[in-house]
């Protein structure tokens, strides 16, 4: 782990290393940071006993570093959360993604489509643009109407609206980005909790805490998410957590995928063109329009794109689960289950911490044929991918907003894709390469493309 705390490598690299340099092994026990003892686990059926099966019940917290008192409303996050707290919080959210809420929230993404359009039309034809910048301004622009029923502006045209829409932008852009803190922050956050109390580190910044109490008094309307909220809660008070859960992993993660997405088919021209050939097909089928329920659905191969990028660029690298009750795990060898019987178990203690490399998972070529090529195609007439696929956590905290990721990255994408064809800017950027210091997957040098019409 030291290449890790000295910002060589990524938690996820490192983690994968130990994966693959272990094959016969169902786990692995290793020290993290400040030789904190920890168990990697490997083995696909053991994967799913974790997060899906029965010890789930005992390992059910994320091992993250939040305090609840600097941080109030980032512990009203379902992935935060811990002991039985994560349910109610989740029981809260998880109405507000089904197939019937989805096609109420498609005008707030069609809306921010359109406005996707004119303003790279507009502003970014026949230039280089950082496709992050890019895929974040629209995103807050979907999550803003969606969730607070405002305008954020991020994708004004005039200057005016522009002044507006750098509020949103100057607090949000940068939040999960590389910089000078991010390294300890991260170790904070994964790591130690007594470094986060030195820090002081707050996941939420109060400056920006303050500022979100301030967009739930300034909601507005009622098809959005905080008024199917306020129905069942009634106090205003009550929402702001909530407000800043949908905030914040609404719109990075998404703007994350769609920016990845463009970078693998900038790559890999063949699949872009598929891309473009399915919308074309679909549009025709629509009377041109894309952005209705049943015209996203049919765009399957867009889909598998964003799932293939998924794989190879998880937003988290990895998940760390506590265990809050004792259990046993079977021996590390599956070769002596039957020689030994239960001899060569172990007993998990309380409060270690159990990791689930998904980058090492989604990259293991015995799960995958030739896992660093881009191959949409494998998510396309597939049987069910198991834990196999972590791009969105797996069993009872896998993300809620799964739905609503998907809908508007893919209705981006595709608006994009019906007007440009995108290539890299500059050939020094493959291969990609990940920032080690952020928890959430990130660039190290930024996604630069190019456009060109078609």
């Amino acid at each position: 782990m030291a290449s890790f705390a000295l910002g060589q490598r990524s938690y996820g690299e490192v983690y994968e290393q130990i994966y693959r340099q272990h094959p016969e092994l169902r786990y692995v026990g290793f020290y993290r940071l400040f030789n904190e003892p920890a168990i990697l686990v490997r083995d696909q059926r053991l994967v799913r006993e974790v997060l899906v099966g029965n010890s789930f019940l005992h390992c059910a917290d994320n091992a993250v570093n939040v305090d609840a008192q600097r941080d109030v409303l980032a512990t009203c996050n379902p992935f935060i959360a811990s002991g039985d707290r994560w349910r109610i919080l989740r029981a809260d959210l998880v109405p507000l993604f089904t197939p019937s809420r989805l096609r109420q929230t498609l005008p707030h993404v069609a809306a921010a489509c359109q406005q996707l359009q004119e303003f790279v039309a507009r502003r970014l034809t026949g230039e280089r643009f950082e496709a992050k910048a890019l895929a974040t301004r629209y995103t807050l622009q979907v999550i803003a109407s969606a969730v607070f029923g405002l305008d954020a502006h991020c994708l004004c045209l005039s200057d005016e609206d522009q002044e507006e829409g750098s509020q949103w932008l100057q607090r949000l852009l940068p939040l999960f980005q590389p910089s000078a803190w991010s390294l300890p922050e991260t170790i904070a956050l994964l790591h130690s909790s007594r470094l986060a109390n030195i820090l002081q580190h707050r996941y939420v910044p109060l400056s920006l805490q303050d500022w979100l109490c301030d967009l739930v008094r300034a909601r507005s309307g009622a098809n959005n998410f905080l008024h199917w909220l306020g129905d069942k809660q009634g106090e205003q008070g009550d929402l702001a957590g909530h407000a800043t859960t949908l905030l914040l992993e609404g719109y990075e993660t998404s703007a994350m995928l769609l920016a990845f997405a463009l970078y693998e088919l900038s790559r890999n021209e063949s699949a872009q063109r598929r891309v473009q050939t399915e919308l074309e097909e679909v549009a025709q089928r629509h009377g041109g329009l894309l952005m209705g329920h049943a015209a996203l659905a049919e765009l399957r191969y867009a889909e598998a794109a964003l799932l293939e990028t998924l794989r190879l660029h998880p937003a988290m690298q990895a998940l760390q689960k506590r265990c809050t009750k004792s259990f046993t795990l079977p021996p590390q060898r599956s070769d002596t289950d039957t020689a030994v019987g239960s001899h060569g178990s172990i007993q998990v203690a309380l409060g270690t911490v159990l990791v689930v490399p998904v980058q090492a998972i989604h990259m293991d070529p015995n799960l995958y044929s030739d896992p660093l090529k881009f191959q949409p195609e494998r998510f396309m007439n597939t049987s069910p991918m198991g834990c196999r696929f972590l791009g969105f956590g797996a069993g009872p905290r896998m993300c809620p907003g799964m739905r609503l990721g998907l809908a508007q990255t893919k209705a981006a994408l595709v608006t994009l894709l019906r007007d440009y064809s995108f290539s890299l800017a500059d050939q020094a950027q493959d291969p990609f390469q990940v920032s080690p210091l952020t928890f959430l997957t990130a660039s190290k040098h930024g996604i630069w493309l190019q456009l060109q019409k078609r």
